[in-house]
């Protein structure tokens, strides 16, 4: 039972990051096309609840995948992660969703 449910989770993992990443490509060639720039370009220090190595590169390879994002940089003791994002809302709601997709991440690499 527990193979079918992390490709369970798998599946649902990847339809919502493909969502994700069409409305980030569709929000920035919006952006684009627009005459004023929407961006707002911060630095985030994202805890990690990620401790495999591979849950943390595939945390940063999607999130470096994602317009509008970039991972930068794990600090040394592997508890944050530095992350730049181009339109940044208030830091609890980034943070919220990064620890969504950690969680998410989590339950099919652990």
């Amino acid at each position: 039972m527990k193979i079918f449910q992390k490709v369970y989770y798998i599946v649902v993992f990847i339809a919502i990051y493909f969502s994700k990443l069409v409305q980030a490509n569709l929000y920035i060639a919006y952006d684009i096309l627009t005459p004023n720039l929407k961006v707002n370009p911060s630095f985030i220090k994202v805890p990690l609840v990620l401790k495999s190595d591979f849950g943390m590169l595939l945390f940063s390879n999607l999130l470096s995948m994602t317009p509008g994002s970039l991972s930068i940089d794990i600090t040394h003791d592997r508890q944050y992660m530095w992350v730049h994002v181009l339109y940044s809302s208030t830091d609890e709601e980034m943070l919220l969703e990064f620890k969504d997709i950690q969680n998410k991440i989590k339950r099919i690499t652990e």
